[in-house]
């Protein structure tokens, strides 16, 4: 939880104020704190004409990585092109890392929601996102994090995760059998995964994406950054990773986030769906059943950020408990899933 409420609450006001009275919004109102925020601080402010939603975004000296900036980018895009399937923006304070958005009333999916017709509005999310590639909003918006355009970078991002796990500090037992696990299950799947795609690919591997074939990828996508409004339709949120991006891994992350896992019956559908949307000419459905398995590592070391010492600062900041032993059972169970598993994208 914040380490002194009070005093960061009467700092967040005063940081707001200018912006709240350029809204027409003075006098008194309720910060009420949101449950869910990984990386940020979110708060539902209440107010004599309604609510509205602020985020106060992290910002860490070991992650270069400018969250606000590429959120502010990717949000400004969604609105010059009139997409409502994303929250209204109603103000930014850029000196303070705040953004200002309207609250989406509503509620999470439960797991056995992610359907066929749940996947269908995410596909038409992108595909009225990436209907404004040529726009002048989307020059602004930057590459993606962690963004890939060849396969060697695709594997060399992997790479650095599995090589960043070897950093854990063992400080407790739980931080110790992490450690065990990285060296003992995680390294020597990774390994026969990348030498596995690494024979398939030859000499194409470090083969550079056109620009022409980047899509915009809202990054970090999937159901578990969306809202159910009480009207049926989905309303995606958290774009602070967004940016031009390879659309397989667009696709491979879509499948491979752990918290709302999209059955891979929906596969085929979706890089297809998604390919002629974009008028791919790259062939990438194959390229991302290709790198799939890959990125099916690189969330087991997702899951295990949590050992890391920004990751932990960052949730300091947000305000969540120790989760370490949780997201190890987590990070168990997909390896087992991978290494049980065939390669092959529509199993």
């Amino acid at each position: 939880m914040l380490t002194d409420e009070p005093k960061a609450m009467s700092a967040l006001r005063e940081q707001l104020r200018p912006a709240l009275e350029s809204m027409g919004i003075a006098g008194a109102v309720q910060f009420v704190p949101l449950p869910g925020g990984a990386n940020n601080r979110v708060f539902r402010i209440a107010h004599p004409s309604g609510e509205l939603v602020v985020k106060s975004y992290f910002q860490h000296p070991g992650d270069s990585r400018d969250r606000f900036g590429a959120e502010r980018a990717f949000y400004e895009l969604i609105n010059a092109q009139g997409i409502t399937s994303a929250p209204k923006v109603f103000g930014w304070v850029p000196e303070h890392r705040l953004g200002l958005f309207e609250y989406l009333p509503g509620r999470k999916l439960n797991p056995e929601e992610v359907s066929f017709s749940m996947v269908e509005q995410a596909l038409a999310f992108l595909t009225q996102l990436n209907a404004g590639r040529d726009h002048l909003a989307a020059a602004k918006v930057p590459v993606a994090s962690e963004a890939c355009f060849s396969v060697a970078e695709h594997l060399l991002t992997v790479d650095r995760r599995v090589t960043r796990l070897q950093t854990i500090e063992p400080v407790s037992a739980v931080d110790r059998e992490a450690i065990a696990f990285v060296d003992q299950g995680l390294k020597p799947a990774w390994q026969g995964i990348r030498s596995r795609i690494e024979s398939q690919v030859g000499s194409a591997i470090s083969s550079h994406l056109s620009r022409s074939n980047w899509c915009l990828s809202p990054s970090d996508f999937g159901f578990h950054n969306a809202m159910l409004a009480p009207d049926g339709q989905l309303r995606f949120f958290d774009f602070e990773y967004a940016g031009w991006d390879d659309p397989a891994k667009l696709a491979c992350d879509f499948f491979c986030q752990p918290q709302l896992p999209v059955s891979l019956a929906e596969w085929d559908h979706f890089v297809i769906t998604l390919a002629q949307s974009l008028n791919s000419q790259d062939n990438f459905p194959e390229r991302a059943r290709l790198l799939l398995d890959a990125y099916r590592i690189k969330w087991c070391c997702i899951m295990l950020n949590d050992f890391l010492r920004p990751s932990r600062a960052r949730r300091d900041f947000a305000g969540l408990e120790d989760r370490t032993a949780h997201q190890l059972t987590q990070a168990r169970s997909a390896l087992r899933m991978v290494t049980q598993s065939s390669h092959c994208g529509t199993r």
